[in-house]
Formats: C-alpha cells, sequence, structure tokens
C-alpha cells in the first residue's frame, strides 16, 4: 500500500514538472503561477531569492509578457518522495525569444524543486532553483 501511494506521489510531482514545462511554452502565466503555494520561495540565477507569490509573479510576469519561452525537459526527472514532501531534478534545454524581434536566447542547465502535499492530496511547489551551464561572462 505505501508503495503504492509512494509511486502515485512521485507521478503527482513528475506531472507537475511537466505542467510546469507545458505551462510556460503555452504562454500561460495563471496556469504556471498556480502550481506554486502562496508562501513558495524561487532561487532563480543573477537575482535575489524571491520570496511568496507576489514576487514570483512579479519577477516572472515580465519573461512571460515579454519572451515567448519553450523549455524542453531533457533527462528523465528524477522524483523521491519523503511523506509530504519531494523533490523533482533534471535537466532542460530553454529558447526564450524577444516577442518584440531580436535574436532567440538558448541554454540548457539543471533544476532542483521541491513540492510539498497539500490538505486535499494535490501536490504544489515550495521551492524551485536552476542555474544554466552557460559560462558565466
Amino acid at each position: 500500500m505505501l508503495e503504492e501511494r509512494n509511486k502515485s506521489d512521485m507521478a503527482a510531482i513528475r506531472e507537475k514538472v511537466h505542467l510546469y514545462a507545458a505551462t510556460c511554452n503555452a504562454g500561460d502565466f495563471e496556469g504556471w503561477i498556480s502550481i506554486w503555494t502562496d508562501d513558495a520561495i524561487q532561487m532563480y540565477p543573477g537575482v535575489p531569492s524571491r520570496v511568496g507569490k507576489e514576487q514570483i509573479r512579479a519577477g516572472m510576469k515580465p519573461a512571460f509578457d515579454q519572451f515567448i519561452l519553450n523549455i524542453a525537459l531533457t533527462s528523465d526527472i528524477e522524483v523521491k518522495v519523503s511523506g509530504d514532501l519531494g523533490f523533482a531534478c533534471g535537466t532542460y534545454l530553454l529558447s526564450m525569444t524577444p516577442k518584440a524581434g531580436g535574436d532567440t536566447i538558448e541554454f540548457d542547465g539543471k533544476y532542483l524543486s521541491i513540492f510539498e502535499r497539500q490538505g486535499d492530496g494535490s501536490w504544489k511547489g515550495t521551492h524551485d532553483c536552476f542555474n544554466s551551464n552557460k559560462p558565466e561572462t
């Protein structure tokens, strides 16, 4: 029974990671922001941590407004679950094409996201961190 629940939880977290990419690729900001808890923490390169959904909203909305995003997950998603917490990590390729025209920015990298089971049994992200494999210039 516990093993079946663990497999189900792992599948639900994998689904959230795929939803992360799908909502970015569709330009669906509201769908993307719904993945996170109200007190989530985003730790992205080059900017201070964004604490809480409102800071995440303020920091990420311009990317959705200004770019066509395309995220391809490039490795199997590793998922582990322990009780009401789980994590997912893997690699990705991101392209960002300016909606106003201009060169597409591309880079590959890796991510680690932590998820927490909610009262209704669903999973939401509490922490999100990624970095690029592109060397700093």
